[in-house]
């Protein structure tokens, strides 16, 4: 049988000539359509106006009642008994995803028909309860959407070898004008320099931006609080624009960026050839000012730079003239030495936040640490393996000692006196044992003896190469640097009882007696 139909209204036409018993061959003429297909359609007028006779001058209900006789028709045995038996086949679907198994079932239900068959009223049936989708035209530089795209494997002459290569597409949602570049890594700070790099390609920033839900962007994926990874978040905030992510599992909300990155991969990856990257890059921005952004676009029909710079380039937000400074946040844990370690160098913090988490934010010029969102430190960055510590971090009990280093101690025995320097210089330097607490506890007497005293002390030991606290505390405390004159190199005089001729000991010969040797 014929499943095609006429159009409405010549089908309405035919159907009144035959009320009007017009002859069949002029009907068939007029219409130009089969004297048979002219035949068939009285004969079904016919046996309708049999069972309801009373719709003959009602046109429109004739017309329903046709098509709902010619749609019995049309549909065959195999097909009416999947359409009858509808509310079955969409249990058994749900339940069974494999067609052929699918069959089976349904044939010991009674389904005669083929694989073929039960697959095209399977497929219609989907794509009918399919939801509708709504298009979404922004007005220019309201939206921007972004993503990557992986693109094969490219040559990297840093790493002398073949590396997974990624496509970055930042997209314009009016214009449809892109900025492409391909990378070697989809993190955070790739993620932030590509952003980076298309705000000044475009020479603004656009109102929103719709990115896909990779960590880069989104650390939480949600339908009501998606959250944003903070580096992104920061970026954003020093731009203006805002981030509008996609609901987990959507591709389709970021059509124009999902179009972008496979027309990268189509027109532009196939056939061509690079050395490395940057080669890379270079041939990208060439066939960007050369073909993508001059050609005529399917959906607008205009070229993307045309619509660009007539509407939507004066509608972008400004461009800052700071550059962003990338930062990247983590997530650290306190040790027991009040030092975080983030890239493997290590940074202090006050001494009370041990054993807690505390947020730290690295950029190229410094290192910021947080705890419940309140500024805790600031640190520059060090190379792996070094540490940066403020020693005003630690109590004031161990600060102390930390503060008063050799470099501290000399410069303030120098302040007290030559002898008391000394005394510190022998201690820290020419000792075998670096004695730096009792450096520090030396110069601590002058706050309870003062500074003449402890002078006075340090020259009475030095005198007796006694170098050590207890045996100036001591001095201090019997006050032997009051009472008892210090003898020095001028005062002394050598006694001359046992003095002898320096002559005797050239001219005496050696005698020796035994095991025993004399002059």
């Amino acid at each position: 049988m014929d499943k095609r139909e006429l159009d409405m209204y010549k089908l309405e036409d035919t159907i009144k000539a035959l009320l009007e018993n017009v002859p069949i061959k002029r009907i068939a003429r007029l219409q130009k359509i089969s004297k048979n297909t002219v035949k068939k359609y009285r004969i079904l007028v016919e046996e309708i106006l049999r069972l309801k006779p009373w719709i003959r001058d009602d046109l429109p209900a004739l017309m329903e009642e046709f098509r709902r006789s010619r749609k019995a028709e049309r549909y065959s045995e195999n097909h009416g008994w999947l359409e009858t038996s509808q509310n079955l086949v969409e249990e058994l679907s749900a339940r069974c995803p494999n067609y052929v198994r699918l069959q089976e079932v349904l044939k010991e239900k009674g389904f005669k028909g083929s694989y073929s068959s039960l697959l095209r009223y399977v497929s219609k049936s989907t794509l009918c309860k399919e939801q509708p989708i709504m298009r979404i035209e922004s007005q220019p530089g309201e939206l921007a959407q972004v993503d990557f795209g992986y693109v094969g494997k490219i040559y990297d002459a840093e790493k002398r070898d073949y590396v997974k290569a990624y496509v970055f597409v930042l997209v314009l949602a009016f214009s449809r004008d892109g900025y492409y570049e391909i990378v070697t890594s989809q993190d955070i700070k790739t993620w932030c320099r590509c952003h980076i790099h298309a705000f000044e390609h475009f020479g603004g920033v656009p109102k929103i931006i719709i990115p896909d839900n990779l960590k880069s962007a989104i650390i939480k994926a949600s339908y009501c609080d998606p959250l944003a990874n903070k580096t992104y978040g920061d970026l954003a905030h020093h731009y203006g624009f805002q981030i509008d992510p996609c609901l987990p599992g959507t591709p389709e909300h970021k059509g124009k960026v999902e179009s972008g990155v496979k027309y990268v991969k189509n027109n532009f990856i196939p056939l061509r050839t690079f050395t490395d990257i940057e080669d890379a890059n270079r041939q990208l921005r060439q066939w960007n000012a050369a073909s993508a952004r001059t050609r005529i676009h399917g959906t607008t029909r205009k070229q993307p730079e045309e619509l660009f710079q007539r509407f939507e380039q004066q509608e972008l937000l400004l461009l800052r003239r700071e550059r962003f400074e990338i930062p990247v946040w983590k997530h650290l844990k306190v040790y027991r030495d009040i030092h975080i370690q983030f890239d493997k160098a290590y940074y202090s913090v006050p001494s009370d936040l041990r054993g807690q988490y505390v947020e730290a934010r690295k950029t190229e010029s410094q290192l910021a640490i947080f705890f419940e969102h309140e500024l805790k430190a600031v640190h520059r960055p060090m190379p792996a393996g070094k540490r940066s510590t403020n020693k005003d971090h630690y109590p004031p009990d161990m600060g102390s000692y930390m503060k008063e280093d050799t470099d501290y101690c000399l410069r303030e025995a120098g302040k007290v006196g030559v002898y008391t320097r000394q005394v510190v210089t022998v201690l820290l330097n020419e000792e075998a044992i670096r004695n730096l607490r009792g450096a520090q506890n030396i110069l601590r007497l002058q706050k309870k003896y003062g500074r003449q005293r402890l002078e006075a002390a340090c020259g009475r030991a030095a005198f007796f190469c006694n170098y050590s606290y207890g045996g100036i505390k001591n001095i201090l405390e019997k006050e032997l640097d009051i009472h008892d004159r210090v003898m020095t190199e001028k005062d002394t005089k050598l006694c001359s009882l046992y003095a002898r001729d320096l002559a005797e000991y050239l001219t005496q010969k050696e005698v020796s007696v035994g095991n025993i040797s004399t002059n």
